[in-house]
């Protein structure tokens, strides 16, 4: 008989410390959350594309972080902003659809996107995690690089790049309820931090809400 006699190995046992939940296959992760935004000026975007930054749709949704295993026997993870599983499930369609173009080929992937849940569509902007490698050392352009964008999908669509001021003054005209505006990303700066992305709101909007 083991030290502790009610541990697998004999080497360990609960005590009012241990964890009691399991914790998911594959954890969330912090992604990046703009805290500094420009006017929707051509001056200012001029500024930050001449800097090299690219622009893509900000889409007004629910932020769905979606672990996708390579297991087909385990159920798509989705996490809310909080890190937390969101309450409404993708259909069994959109399963379908998400491991199709998403599907590791080994462990887990990991994409951020915008879920738009009345219409039941997805707008995919971001790469987190790749065969259980978090891309944490990848800067925005080549994690964007890895993500399939020659598709096509009712429930699937990955937001592209934009690096021209016409197009993204296009954007910030849209009537479209769905798109808030702009995020401009770093193409160089490394990781998930929050200084490698800056928003861009159409006027009239704050906080994905008419004013």
């Amino acid at each position: 008989m083991g030290i502790f006699p009610d541990s697998p190995t004999g080497l360990f046992r609960k005590t009012v410390f241990s964890r009691r939940t399991a914790l998911a296959a594959s954890l969330y992760i912090r992604a990046p959350h703009p805290k500094t935004e420009i006017r929707p000026e051509r001056s200012a975007i001029e500024r930050v594309l001449s800097a090299g930054w690219v622009g893509q749709q900000k889409i007004h949704g629910h932020r769905a972080q979606i672990h996708i295993s390579a297991d087909g026997s385990k159920a798509p993870l989705v996490y809310n902003r909080q890190g937390n599983p969101h309450q409404k499930s993708l259909t069994p369609e959109m399963v379908r659809e998400l491991r199709r173009l998403f599907a590791p080929t080994s462990d887990w992937n990991a994409i951020d996107a915008e879920w738009i849940k009345p219409e039941g569509k997805i707008y995919v902007f971001d790469y987190l995690k790749q065969d259980g490698v978090v891309l944490s050392r990848l800067p925005y352009t080549a994690r964007f690089g890895l993500l399939p964008t020659h598709f096509i999908s009712p429930y699937f669509q990955v937001l592209p790049l934009i690096t021209s001021v016409e197009k993204c003054l296009d954007v910030l005209e849209s009537r479209s309820e769905h798109i808030e505006g702009l995020v401009f990303k770093s193409p160089s700066t490394v990781g998930f931090a929050d200084t490698s992305i800056v928003r861009c709101r159409k006027a009239g909007v704050r906080d994905g809400a008419k004013v």
